[in-house]
């Protein structure tokens, strides 16, 4: 009975301090260029694959706008472009496992992150309704 309560507590223990620990945080990146090479994209609903993702922000320069900037472009392996935009007033995340993310702190336009299962990049853009 003694060693069920000891291996009871040690599980209960383990598993609340999986619990409390912090979730990954970063700081918004200005002035900075990210290039990544995505092995599927999802833009608003289209699916393309192989593409290089470059991602730009700007800081705001107080004398044409007061907002931060992100200047998405996306290329295919022929150098055509898909898909290009500038975001505004919004920022660019990048994480230490490789995630980059563009929004605000809790809504997110566009993810891309590490898959799982194969290692290549994936990433999502849901300009309007956000990604969750």
């Amino acid at each position: 009975m003694k060693h069920f309560v000891t291996i009871l507590f040690l599980i209960l223990s383990l598993s609340i301090s999986g619990f409390a620990q912090e979730p990954e945080s970063a700081k918004p990146l200005t002035d900075t260029e990210v290039l990544r090479k995505v092995a599927i994209m999802d833009i608003e609903g289209q699916i393309y694959d192989n593409v290089v993702v470059t991602m730009k922000s700007t800081s705001p320069d107080y004398i044409i706008t007061d907002k931060y900037k992100v200047k998405v472009t996306i290329t295919d392996a022929n150098g055509k472009k898909i898909w290009k935009k500038t975001l505004k007033n919004v920022f660019l995340y990048v994480f230490s496992d490789g995630q980059v993310q563009v929004g605000k702190q809790n809504f997110d336009r566009i993810l891309i992150r590490k898959s799982s299962l194969t290692g290549d990049f994936i990433g999502k853009i849901r300009e309007k309704e956000g990604i969750y």
